[in-house]
């Protein structure tokens, strides 16, 4: 029988988060005037078919959701997220919170979307960019794809746990 190879932890890792981000505001703005030439485009092409209530809806639906996304992107926290092996802290506000669990939504290599549920049920979303600080990128994912708790101090616990008699 063969021992599974050791699993590290990984290592203590605070990096700073900016909420504001160039790349999102140009995806948005992207998606905001192609959603908008699409909804233009069915307007001009047959639309005049449906009540103008109908129409009118779709432009509110539009503009709802649109003020949603630019809501959203422009209040993404900054500050600083802090990995100690243990758990996530962000420190942005006027006292550092301990939080539960971070949760990886979106991985993009150099781009990362997460969400950072707290003991208290609020949660919180950050947008993490390589930029920000590339000496620390890999030691951040690394962090955010550990488990707590993991690692070379429970090695030879799960070890022994795992061990046939000799």
């Amino acid at each position: 029988m063969t021992a599974s190879p050791p699993r590290f932890r990984a290592p203590a890792v605070q990096y700073p988060v900016s909420g504001r981000s160039v790349w999102i505001g140009a995806a948005l703005a992207l998606v905001s005037l192609a959603s908008l030439s699409a909804l233009i485009a069915w307007v001009g092409l047959g639309a005049s078919r449906h009540p103008a209530w109908i129409t009118g809806a779709a432009f509110a639906l539009w503009l709802l959701t649109v003020g949603i996304a630019w809501r959203f992107a422009f209040t993404l926290s900054s500050g600083v997220l802090a990995w100690d092996g243990q758990a996530w802290t962000f420190q942005g506000g006027p006292d550092g919170v301990r939080w539960g669990s971070l949760t990886v939504c979106i991985d993009l290599q150099h781009r990362m979307a997460v969400r950072l549920a707290g003991d208290d049920g609020l949660a919180r979303w950050f947008w993490l960019e390589r930029c920000r600080d590339s000496a620390r990128w890999g030691d951040l994912r690394r962090a955010v794809y550990s488990r707590p708790g993991q690692g070379v101090a429970d090695a030879p616990e799960k070890a022994s746990e795992g061990a046939g008699p000799v």
